[in-house]
């Protein structure tokens, strides 16, 4: 199976620059990769600040699920989220966590072989190299927050809690009848990311069976409150430039309809960068300090 691509070239320009953003020398990382196929993980391992001088601490483990276009380095880049939380780590005014930042490729979610190996054994080899207590939570941004939906709902055991920011989500896919294609484009439009959606789906899956088991929206109505989800948050903004506002308060609002107890968080006049807002790691902190607590 290849690796997926974004729908169009105009994600692909919004991104660009991105990649050409250096490291931040202010963090201190190691690379690692699991296993050597065509389902490796390549990762990075961000350490908080006083890990080396404090040889007797445990940290809690965050894992970062980056967005299109960005790959594990994209935790650290120079004036993104990693700097901004390792300062806040340094300061005392966040809890200090490893973070692991897996990648499968630069426009691939974690899904297929690359769930199995994740959750089997790259978290458990950080784990195993690195000062960690047992907590696992995860953040999980645009494609990202697509990547651990999918995880999150099909391993319902794998985190102690989520934060989903702005997920690449829609509630179609290329096998739903003239009806409720019409349902959908009256309630969304049809321009947008969608019409690319659905061809993807084609792309990867041969029918909507395979599809419904990878598909954050099917398996949501399928699963819904049976399954005991960790703590989770769902976050978006209201000015998103990818159009993604209106299809994840859909998600929030299909969520509350099957029981899916979360944590709601609109971001009014925000765009598609939502993962700054100081509220998310304070979330984050709280639910690891909690799951610390009860082991």
């Amino acid at each position: 199976m290849s690796r997926i691509a974004l729908p169009t070239l105009a994600v692909l320009a919004l991104l660009a620059g991105a990649c050409r953003v250096p490291l931040s020398e202010g963090l201190t990382s190691q690379a690692g990769r699991s296993g050597d196929d065509h389902r490796a993980i390549d990762y990075r391992v961000y350490l908080p600040p006083g890990y080396e001088s404090e040889p007797e601490a445990r940290y809690p483990l965050l894992v970062w699920f980056h967005g299109g276009g960005e790959n594990e380095d994209g935790w650290g880049r120079r004036g993104r989220i990693g700097e901004i939380a390792h300062a806040r780590m340094a300061s005392g005014n966040l809890q200090k966590f490893i973070v692991l930042a897996p990648s499968a490729g630069s426009f691939t979610p974690i899904w297929f072989g690359y769930e199995r190996r994740l959750i089997e054994q790259t978290i458990p080899e950080v784990q195993a190299a690195y000062r960690c207590n047992g907590t696992v939570v995860a953040f999980g941004h645009s494609m990202g927050g697509l990547s651990l939906l999918m995880v999150g709902l099909r391993n319902p055991n794998a985190f102690d809690a989520m934060c989903v920011a702005s997920p690449f989500v829609f509630d179609t896919h290329a096998w739903e009848t003239p009806e409720r294609r019409r349902w959908f484009e009256q309630k969304f439009g049809s321009g947008g990311f969608v019409s690319r959606y659905r061809q993807n789906q084609r792309k990867y899956f041969d029918e909507f069976d395979q599809f419904a088991r990878w598909d954050p929206i099917t398996l949501i109505r399928t699963r819904g409150g049976s399954v005991r989800l960790p703590p989770l948050l769902l976050t978006s903004g209201d000015r998103d430039n990818l159009g993604l506002w209106p299809h994840n308060l859909h998600l929030h609002e299909l969520m509350l309809a099957h029981g899916i107890d979360h944590d709601w968080l609109p971001q009014p006049g925000v765009g598609h960068g939502t993962v700054e807002e100081p509220a998310l790691m304070r979330w984050l902190d709280l639910q690891a300090r909690s799951a610390s607590a009860a082991r």
